[in-house]
């Protein structure tokens, strides 16, 4: 099948076919992912976060420590990889109904994330997880056309098994190498030469972030899975209609989530291990908060009203259908803001005045996305990698 043909086939969905509830599900995990990126890798090292739970005194700054890690930390990148699988099944039923080959489609696709991805880790941010979800969209493409129930046994194994992996449990680097990692990142970031952090950037993206990526490569996998078999089993199509099931998920999810994740954080905060009893539960701590905060918010942004659309919802929803471009500028305004070639405000910041600094940022996205969306098709980068995907340039 041609280039043309294949674009003509696939055409982007129009607004009145998109699910404003898992768009704006998108566009709140969104903010998730802005705050933990901000507080673990921008206005200080990543490397010195994982040795130190407090990096500035001060009781503001210690709760907002505990608020981070109570509320968002891993559960917006939880929730994003179970929606990029949700988004992969909706291609898979699209690209079905309009009679392409849904194999070729996702190489191309997925190939044309990598090279975004790869681009973003190392001209920009290393922290980068588009590499992650392009492999991980990669290693989906078999998996596909199975039947919902066998996608859903598929992703809940790899969910339950991928903490007690050997092989990728055994990348994560040494406690001396990160202590030691911790300190030349600290002094390079904060003073060094673009040049300088360009080339640290490397040698971390390779011999740090990537063992890190690879170690959460099995249950991002798993996830993707599950958010596939939620979309082909329709779960997600009509939210509102499911409403008895969401609320079961929230409260049993969240619930257990919410007890393991407490006792996690006390656990850091004190040095004390926490409850032996629960130690068959903890691994899945994450992932049980994630499924509740999704099901909670699927519940008030598909809420009934009349048919319209509430305004936040709107506004959410708007961000989440920029997701990537709203990701990646993100990057580039925290760079700026934090590295020695910007402002230079690397280690200077506690993190609740980076918080603050992060949410002004993300409502200016959400602003700024819904403007941006009455005028255009899609997001910049968006737009993008549909034209990288079709080898073609995409109608803006």
């Amino acid at each position: 099948m041609n280039d043309v043909s294949l674009t003509e086939r696939m055409k982007p969905i129009s607004s009145d076919e998109r699910n404003v509830a898992l768009d704006a599900l998108r566009g709140a995990a969104l903010l998730g992912v802005l705050l933990v990126n901000l507080d673990s890798d921008f206005r200080g090292s990543l490397f010195a976060r994982m040795l130190n739970f407090h990096s500035h005194p001060g009781g503001i700054n210690r709760a907002t420590d505990w608020l981070l890690a109570w509320v968002f930390e891993f559960k917006a990148f939880t929730l994003f990889s179970f929606l990029f699988g949700v988004g992969v099944g909706v291609q898979t039923e699209r690209a079905a109904s309009h009679r392409v080959s849904v194999y070729g489609f996702f190489v191309r696709r997925f190939a044309a994330l990598l090279a975004i991805g790869l681009c973003h880790m190392l001209l920009i941010w290393n922290g980068d997880i588009l590499t992650l979800y392009a492999v991980c969209g990669l290693l989906l493409i078999p998996f596909v056309k199975l039947s919902h129930p066998w996608l859903a046994i598929a992703g809940l194994a790899v969910v339950l098994l991928s903490p007690y992996l050997p092989f990728f449990g055994n990348l994560f680097p040494t406690q001396a190498a990160i202590q030691a990692q911790a300190e030349l990142a600290t002094r390079v970031y904060a003073t060094g030469s673009f040049a300088e952090i360009a080339t640290l950037r490397w040698r971390e993206a390779w011999q740090f972030i990537a063992p890190l990526l690879i170690g959460s490569l099995p249950r991002t996998f798993g996830l993707m899975l599950l958010g596939i078999a939620a979309w082909h089993g329709r779960l997600l199509q009509r939210p509102a209609e499911n409403h008895k099931l969401l609320k079961i998920i929230l409260a049993v999810a969240g619930s257990l989530g919410a007890l393991t994740t407490t006792l996690l954080v006390w656990s850091k905060e004190t040095g004390q291990p926490p409850p032996v009893a629960l130690d068959w539960l903890y691994p899945y701590s994450t992932v049980l908060l994630a499924f509740a905060y999704g099901a909670g918010l699927l519940l008030t942004f598909s809420a009934e009203r009349k048919g319209e659309v509430h305004w936040l919802t709107r506004l959410f929803a708007a961000a989440g259908r920029m997701a990537l471009s709203n990701y990646l500028a993100q990057s580039v305004i925290f760079s700026l803001t934090f590295y020695s070639f910007g402002l230079g405000l690397f280690g200077t910041l506690g993190s609740a005045a980076a918080a603050l600094f992060g949410l002004t940022v993300y409502v200016a996205q959400l602003v700024a996305s819904d403007w941006w969306l009455e005028r255009f098709r899609f997001g910049p980068v968006e737009w993008l990698w549909r034209s990288l995907t079709y080898g073609k340039w995409q109608p803006f």
